[in-house]
């Protein structure tokens, strides 16, 4: 199979074929292809005549701190000549005090000329890197490059993938791995994605006194992808003691660590969207159907189940989206009226609308909406055509470009 290089992945050497000092910070899910990424990068540095180090600290008992300075003397060293050199640093979170060490090795660099400095890559799987390090030591230091899960247009274009296929099971390259395997499939994502992420990733970088709880959230979660919930009815259909503060406090871990996004409700009061019910996008469809051990034929044949996960997946996408671009996702609800997403993005306001196939009586929720937001824009995500007066646009078409929403090609 020819090599696939993700868009990021292109971003990253870009930058590093560039004059610079700043830091390049990979952060993303765990499985998604970062450590790939770096790999691709300094094969294709290399090329040109860039000397790579490579330093990962992804092992069962993290290396010290001084495993850092040692890298970095060997990488400066190198940089004396003038010579281009690129030091990349893979799940360096996971060593106590690496912003500060890092901070202190730029610091004591910048007497140099850039071409006398390393450029320096740093990958993690927890946004809980950033806020825990970056803001903190490293503010104004470095750029940023998000690799989220995979999208459908990449899952279609290196693996074939189906959309069928990818409402499914899709968010992770290592699908390629099990065709034909679905059961084995899933099997891999509970024990190499999820629990590493639950007992390894969030326990070691936040204190859970509730691990138990956790899990069993998560596993709401995924059980109600694209739900509306109250934190209250969560609390009681968890077997698990907690209070609502707790539950929302998890909420916020589980999306550090990029499994789970809770969606507010869209209001112009800030009060009343912090106040609101959430509603639970799971950030990759292969979690969904992997917790509830869920066939490809179960979920063909139940459009109730079909129509969450496709309605989980386009959330998805609008959350990556806004997350890419500075914008902001959220939900509409007064009493029986509801409209699925409310994209902030560029100055505009989208009201989007997806024609799933479960039970919808009609699009008055999308009109209520707009009647009283003038800005706004209507569009009905669907395979069939939406009303003549607000934008329409395939479920394959959206998938294959999200920012189609925002008119574009």
């Amino acid at each position: 199979m020819r090599t696939y290089l993700r868009q990021q992945t292109r971003t990253l050497i870009q930058r590093l074929e560039r004059p610079g000092t700043l830091l390049q910070i990979i952060v993303g899910p765990r499985q998604v292809g970062k450590t790939t990424a770096i790999h691709q990068t300094l094969t294709a540095l290399k090329k040109r005549g860039v000397t790579t180090i490579l330093a990962s600290a992804d092992a069962v008992a993290a290396p010290p701190a001084k495993w850092i300075s040692a890298q970095w003397k060997i990488a400066s060293k190198a940089a004396k000549s003038g010579e281009p050199v690129v030091l990349a640093f893979d799940e360096l979170q996971k060593i106590p005090g690496w912003s500060e060490l890092i901070k202190a090795h730029i610091d004591r660099g910048a007497q140099l000329p850039p071409k006398r400095r390393p450029r320096v890559i740093l990958s993690g799987s927890s946004a809980l890197l950033i806020e825990r390090g970056l803001t903190e030591s490293l503010a104004g230091r470095f750029e940023l490059i998000r690799f989220p899960h995979w999208s459908f247009q990449e899952m279609h274009t290196a693996f074939a993938l189906s959309l069928r296929e990818y409402l499914a099971t899709g968010g992770y390259p290592k699908i390629r791995e099990f065709h034909g395997e679905p059961a084995r499939f899933r099997e891999y994502v509970r024990d190499s994605i999820i629990e590493p992420v639950l007992n390894k990733d969030i326990l070691l970088l936040h204190p859970v006194n509730k691990p138990a709880l956790l899990r069993r959230l998560f596993e709401f979660s995924c059980y109600h992808p694209a739900e509306v919930v109250s934190l209250q009815k969560m609390l009681g259909q968890l077997t698990d003691k907690g209070n609502v503060t707790t539950i929302a406090d998890y909420l916020h871990l589980l999306s550090k660590a990029f499994l789970i996004a809770p969606i507010q409700k869209y209001s112009q009061e800030i009060l009343r969207i912090r106040a609101s019910s959430p509603k639970l996008i799971v950030m990759a469809q292969a979690l969904v159907s992997s917790v509830q051990n869920a066939q490809a034929k179960t979920i063909a044949g139940s459009p109730e189940l079909l129509g969450r996960l496709t309605e989980n997946a386009v959330g998805a996408a609008l959350v990556r989206m806004a997350a890419q671009n500075g914008g902001e996702v959220f939900y509409w609800r007064e009493r029986d009226l509801e409209v699925d997403y409310i994209l902030k993005l560029s100055g505009k306001v989208l009201a989007i609308e997806v024609k799933s196939g479960r039970a919808k009586e009609t699009h008055s929720g999308l009109s209520a909406f707009l009647a009283r937001n003038k800005e706004a824009t209507g569009i009905i995500i669907s395979n069939t055509r939406g009303a003549k007066s607000q934008k329409s646009l395939s479920l394959e078409d959206f998938f294959q470009a999200p920012e189609r929403v925002m008119g574009k090609t």
